[in-house]
């Protein structure tokens, strides 16, 4: 079917499209109300709530056979009727969004990072709200609010800390219920300034429960890697099942991680599941230093910026794809790279792997400096053939002499893995695509995947946060493009 653009000034959908609202700045999918077609959840970081200046909030579209409508959709924010919390001066509910079936009730809940909440006196202590999904959607029955002084959880709130600054979501216990990892970004461990760590929450019958929760970090015992000043453990997480045991794993960037005396390199901790949660057991850390891997460790490459999970060579193994925002290609400074490791029965290795890039034989484009690519992932099967394909945005590509109008590479998964086939670059001047590419709109600064028509094809929803609405500026976005048999199409 035919792409779509969704903003706040779209006739029906709830909000009002503002200066500098960057509607599209995070992304998720989930199916919200059941019915088997997937919903959108859409952040918009800096919306005004009321009189509350930079508050945030999500809104919320749903999928139908004929693909996102704005029947039924929602707006959410901490002054929403019945949510916990409340709307304060530059929160920023929704600077992280995950999805999950937490209760096992067969309808998908939303996690909502609020990255600046004050505890109580705490400032910036940071917070997760939770809103859990019904028949009819997303509903604040038994809605929850999470944070490091929530009774029983792990670790203690304190000033700046970001709770909440990366979310992912995983069944690492093979209960049946959804479990929540989210990441502590400034988190202190012991006497160690902004080490990192991430709390873990577990799903029941009821819903996400303190019970048996955990926090991680690399001064954990057993876990591989040393809590360092500044390594950022949790800048971003993802979740998938390497080993194909059945119970997910879940993958940890550690943005600033020294390599060596590399300082900056960037690295990857994997904590396995298993029968009763995470669990140090066979975990692994990760860097471009690694055995095997391709690359180099270098200064600031910020190995790790973004990650993403996928099966791309159909083997019933989760793959691990991860970006490296500022890997130079040649002498070409900070074009960013993305290296790929593939799972296998014991998990994660070296067999396979690799690294894409715009200057990968084959790939569109052209590596240009500080082009981010890596900057966001997102997976999905967008021609149906049972192989996952990846989406790499590249928010900061220069379209013809448009600096800064953004781009989004695809490539495609086969049965020896992502290969450069009929990969694809999309932009707002690509033939057929909504809009017109325009300097500064960061097409592609955020990315997620869902089956939003249920044709049985991925399809792929774009965040455009810079993008102006009519004379408003920087209001943002989203553009969506469907699957199909041949893959995305406009």
């Amino acid at each position: 079917m035919k792409n779509q653009i969704w903003h706040q000034n779209i006739t029906g959908i709830e909000g009002v499209a503002e200066a500098y609202d960057q509607f599209g700045t995070s992304l998720t999918v989930g199916d919200f109300n059941g019915d088997g077609k997937d919903d959108l959840a859409i952040g918009v970081l800096f919306e005004t709530v009321g009189t509350v200046k930079n508050a945030g909030a999500v809104n919320v579209i749903y999928g139908s056979n004929i693909g996102l409508t704005s029947s039924g959709n929602q707006i959410w924010h901490q002054d929403s009727p019945g949510i916990q919390g409340v709307a304060e001066t530059s929160d920023y509910f929704s600077k992280s969004l995950a999805v999950g079936d937490f209760n096992g009730d067969g309808k998908d809940d939303l996690a909502i990072g609020v990255l600046y909440e004050d505890v109580g006196t705490i400032i910036d202590a940071g917070a997760v709200n939770v809103i859990y999904g019904s028949n009819t959607g997303l509903t604040s029955t038994k809605n929850q609010l999470w944070h490091q002084d929530s009774p029983g959880i792990a670790g203690v709130a304190e000033a700046y800390d970001s709770f909440g600054r990366s979310l992912a979501v995983g069944d690492f216990n093979g209960d049946g219920k959804d479990d929540l990892a989210i990441g502590v970004l400034y988190e202190d461990v012991g006497t160690i300034i902004n080490a990192g760590a991430v709390n873990v929450i577990y799903g029941s019958n009821t819903g996400l429960t303190s019970t048996g929760n955990q926090i991680w970090h690399q001064d954990s015992p057993g876990i591989q890697g040393v809590a360092e000043k500044s390594d950022y453990f949790s800048n971003s997480l993802a979740v998938g099942d390497f080993n194909g045991d059945g119970k997910d794993d879940l993958a940890i960037g550690v943005l600033f991680e020294t390599v060596g005396t590399i300082i900056g390199a960037g690295a990857v901790n994997v904590i396995y599941g298993s029968n009763t949660g995470l669990t140090s057991s066979g975990n692994q850390i990760w860097h471009q230093d690694s055995p095997g891997i391709q690359g180099v460790a270098e200064k600031s490459d910020y190995f790790s910026n973004s990650l993403a999970v996928g099966d791309f060579n159909g083997d019933g193994k989760d793959d691990l794809a991860i970006g490296v925002l500022y890997e130079d290609i040649g002498t070409i400074i900070n074009a960013g790279a993305v290296n790929v490791i593939y799972g296998s029965n014991t998990g994660l290795t070296s067999t396979g792997n690799q690294i894409w890039h715009q200057d990968s034989p084959g790939i569109q484009g052209a590596a240009e400096a500080f082009d981010g690519f890596g900057t966001s992932l997102a997976v999905g099967d967008f021609n149906g053939d049972g192989k996952d394909d990846l989406a790499i945005g590249v928010p900061y590509e220069t379209v013809g002499t448009i600096s800064g109008a953004g781009a989004v590479n695809v490539i495609y998964g086969s049965n020896t893995g992502l290969t450069s086939i009929g990969n694809q670059i999309w932009h707002q001047d690509s033939p057929g695509i909504g809009d017109v590419a325009e300097a500064s709109d960061y097409f592609g600064s955020s990315l997620t995947v869902g089956d939003f028509n249920n044709d049985g094809f991925a399809d792929l929803a774009i965040g455009v946060p810079g993008e102006d609405v009519g004379s408003i500026s920087n209001a943002g976005i989203v553009n969506i493009l469907y699957g199909s048999a041949i893959g995305l199409t406009a």
